[in-house]
């Protein structure tokens, strides 16, 4: 018992060790020193309600995962995103013949299948400004890369698509 007591106070100790570090990291990334410091303690909190579950390995390198998905968490909350209202919606659907919405199913079926086999940065560039509606900055600032970097995977992700859909259609 006492072993085991000591072995997460030593990871504990292990993982304050990158406090400074991760700091400085979501501070970069969401440019707001107090939301920085919410965003921290939501790491820490999370990680060691995880921790008390299962053995996590690396732990800076899950720090660092932690405080991106809840950057990303934020960043969503904060877009603001046209919804079309239930009614709206629902007649829209009501105006596609049967056929229509099987073949527009089946097509969206294989985009989705389709966008899983793309490598994971394209495809999270890709999601998150097509899917998601993020602008390109916004998905840069999230990446940590280059607005024109997230250009080229949009551009990239678009072109194999529409590609792999040709295919598919034609087949």
């Amino acid at each position: 018992m006492i072993t085991i007591i000591n072995t997460k106070i030593k990871d504990f100790v292990k993982m304050i060790e990158f406090y400074d570090e991760l700091l400085y990291f979501i501070k970069k990334k969401t440019r707001n020193p107090d939301i920085a410091e919410d965003i921290l303690h939501d790491t820490y909190t999370r990680i060691i309600s995880l921790e008390e579950k299962k053995t996590i390995e690396n732990k800076r390198a899950f720090l660092y995962k932690i405080a991106k998905n809840i950057i990303i968490d934020e960043v969503r909350k904060k877009s603001k995103k046209r919804e079309i209202p239930y009614e709206e919606n629902r007649m829209a659907f009501q105006c596609l013949q049967p056929e229509e919405i099987t073949i527009e199913h089946n097509r969206m079926t294989i985009l989705m299948k389709e966008l899983k086999k793309l490598p994971a940065m394209r495809k999270e560039a890709f999601v998150l400004h097509v899917l998601e509606g993020y602008t390109r900055q916004e998905i840069a600032d999230i990446m940590g890369i280059s607005s024109h970097a997230v250009d080229k995977h949009i551009s990239r992700a678009s072109i194999e698509l529409k590609k792999r859909l040709k295919e598919e259609d034609d087949s």
